[in-house]
């Protein structure tokens, strides 16, 4: 009888445990079926469990794939330049220029059937205006926005902004929502709009081509509206051949979203892995932009990056002398960092802050300022350069360190997010030639979360690039490079180095140009020479250490579907990436099914369960310094490993059944 009863039980403890395992990924209730379904992976900003379009964080930082229920005004095509209308028929300047004009396409309407409206389109602008500072409404130079009629919008804009790019700044990434649903949620939360989840599936307002279907933490799901009104508007297959279902996947790092990635688990990814090169040109079911590029610049460029000093540091206040940025740029092996943590896939930034892969950038750049103050139209490096402004500014020697004005230089720490792993290496880099000149510096790795609040509150004392974006291609190229890093405040998300007149005796100057600029033609020769001007001031002062242009390392599997953005084929906008929220659905909209599929990866190893590569191994080392790379490949066999907390949780049921047994069999005995 006590053998029977401890045969049960512990037949109990395995079923209970097999229960737990067998449930992983079984957290979402509908199914999405592999070929009618696309996948976009991506880092711990992609989901966030709601679909408030005022979430404070904005467009570009949260739930990735929001764009396919809320609709910008326009789209920016990043091969043509061209500002693209989407929910918008037309935007065009007055004859005078005082007011830009919008009118919404006649066919748009909510998911009720209600026609979109400018009363909609107005009442969007003043709800993200008061609610969400990401999209706040410059009153300095925009006057109002009323309703001209039913499918009018007017923005106006204040007397000597006429004709001002600053308007359609916002035009591409601003979702626009139904008064008719929002006006009372508002009037209901209040300032506290942004903790409204808005995960009422049937209630959910919307005009793009998508519904939200299911979310999590870690998954979100859309599905297509097959009678969408834009099917015929943009010349769309009907009935649509593009995704059932869009699926967005977060991951913890970017080696498990490449680990997915290789298992086609998910068909878009836009983040870094090591041996991405090598990894993709030997597989030839997944293409890039530009896969057979002959400098190996297969990827879509993004923006410039830079190094983040904090100039108002009161712990380090050498960080605002111009001399002391100069030699830091002189110390770092940029060819290391290029070669080596972008693996020689991204091209060299230069210190006019303006992206040179961008349109007309080759027109805005002062490359003979540039050679004349470095001697190279990227700053060279010449860690003996680096000592001599030190020896010169400062007392003390590479053995010993240096003090400037009574204060050490250093030690500094650089602020590096958990995860990014190019960054992460890139930090490590940096940090050692800055050593090696006598300045003591270590990377500090932080979780995503404090990624994004510590160039807010301003606890650091260098940021690896702190995500400003910088001068990526949009309708205003490249005045929202200089306006992102050197006007407003880094509450609002720009300026992140402080540079103000506090920090620097040419900010105000700078400042006042940079407005100037907003008011002229992009490409014209008055705005050329105006940004000339501002790089006489930021080239030699460097503000910030320029480093490389982004890139996207947007790879797509073909295996389930065609028509992805190629330099042969751009498609709708051109190359497009998760990063930036609004090209999304135009990617979307242009894929087809491919040929029959193999058997899928199930795709909820993603949520709750760890997939893995195993089998043939090839390893290499490259060395820089004291640093040593060491790169894995590992291909073939798949082994699926159940998460830690479910093996725990597991364990403790069947360790407390264990001893439930054995004293149930001593006090039997």
């Amino acid at each position: 009888m006590k053998k029977g009863k401890c045969a049960a039980l512990l037949c109990v403890s395995v079923l209970i445990v097999s229960m737990m395992v067998a449930g992983v990924g079984s957290a979402m209730a509908q199914e999405y079926p592999r070929e009618e379904t696309m996948y976009i992976g991506g880092d711990q900003s992609y989901c966030v469990g709601n679909f408030n379009p005022f979430n404070v964080g904005g467009w570009a930082t949260f739930n990735r794939g929001l764009s396919l229920v809320y609709m910008t005004l326009f789209y920016y095509n990043t091969v043509t330049g061209e500002l693209v209308p989407w929910l918008a028929e037309s935007g065009e300047w007055s004859d005078d220029g005082s007011t830009f004009i919008i009118k919404i396409r006649p066919e748009a309407v909510w998911r009720d059937g209600t026609p979109v409206t400018a009363d909609d389109v107005v009442f969007s602008y003043e709800a993200h205006d008061q609610y969400n500072p990401y999209f706040s409404i410059n009153r300095d130079v925009i006057a109002s926005i009323e309703a001209a009629d039913t499918r009018t919008v007017h923005i106006n804009v204040v007397e000597g902004q006429e004709f001002t790019n600053r308007v359609t700044a916002g035009l591409v990434d601003m979702p626009i929502v139904s008064k008719a649903r929002w006006e009372p949620l508002i009037a209901e939360y209040g300032d506290q709009i942004t903790t409204y989840a808005n995960t009422d599936y049937d209630e959910m307002d919307g005009c793009g081509p998508y519904r939200a279907v299911e979310s999590t933490e870690r998954e979100t799901y859309y599905e297509r509206i097959d009678d969408w009104w834009g099917i015929d508007v943009f010349g769309l297959p009907d009935p649509p051949t593009y995704p059932k279902y869009v699926g967005v996947l977060e991951y913890a790092s970017n080696d498990l979203e490449q680990r997915d990635f290789a298992n086609n688990v998910h068909d878009w990814s836009d983040s870094f892995f090591a041996g991405c090169y090598k990894w993709i040109m030997t597989h030839e079911d997944v293409i890039t932009w530009n896969k057979w590029d002959p400098e190996g610049h297969i990827f879509p460029f993004q923006g410039a990056i830079y190094m983040v000093p904090n100039l108002a540091s009161e712990e380090h206040p050498e960080l605002k002398e111009p001399w002391l940025r100069q030699a830091v740029a002189y110390a770092i092996n940029m060819d290391d960092v290029c070669n080596i943590a972008q693996e020689g896939l991204v091209p060299r930034a230069n210190p006019s802050y303006i992206t040179p892969t961008g349109p007309m950038a080759d027109q805005y750049i002062d490359y003979d300022l540039i050679r004349e103050t470095y001697g190279d139209v990227v700053i060279p490096y010449d860690p003996d350069k680096a000592i001599e402004i030190l020896q010169e500014h400062c007392e003390g020697s590479v053995e010993e360190g240096w003090t400037w004005d009574g204060h050490p230089i250093g030690p500094w720490e650089i602020v590096t997010c958990e995860g990014w792993s190019d960054v992460n290496l890139m930090s490590e880099l940096i940090a050692k030639n800055l050593t090696d000149i006598g300045i003591k510096v270590e990377p500090r790795i932080v979780s995503e979360d404090d990624y994004w609040s510590i160039p807010v509150t301003g606890d650091f004392d260098w940021i690896d690039f702190a995500c400003i974006d910088s001068g990526v291609p949009g309708p205003t190229f490249p005045i929202n490079a200089y306006n992102n890093l050197f006007t407003g405040t880094a509450e609002g998300g720009t300026n992140y180095a402080r540079y103000t007149p506090e920090t620097s005796p040419n900010a105000e100057t700078v400042q006042d140009l940079i407005d100037e600029l907003w008011r002229l033609p992009i490409g014209s020769e008055e705005s050329i020479e105006v940004a000339k001007e501002i790089q006489s001031y930021l080239v030699p002062e460097l503000p910030y250490i320029p480093l490389y242009v982004q890139v996207s390392w947007g790879r797509h599997w073909t295996t389930y579907w065609e028509g992805w953005p190629t330099v042969d084929n751009p498609g709708r906008c051109g190359p497009a990436c998760t990063w930036h929220e609004y090209n999304i659905p135009q990617v979307v909209l242009g894929l087809r099914p491919a040929g029959a599929p193999p058997t899928p990866t199930p795709t909820e190893t993603v949520t709750e369960t760890v997939t893995e590569t195993v089998t043939e191994t090839t390893t290499t080392t490259v060395t820089a310094g004291e640093i040593t790379v060491t790169e894995t490949e590992t291909q073939t066999t798949t082994v699926t490993e159940v998460p830690t907390g479910y093996w725990v949780a597991g364990a403790i049921v069947v360790i407390v059944l264990i001893i439930g047994i054995v004293l149930a069999a001593r006090r039997g005995g």
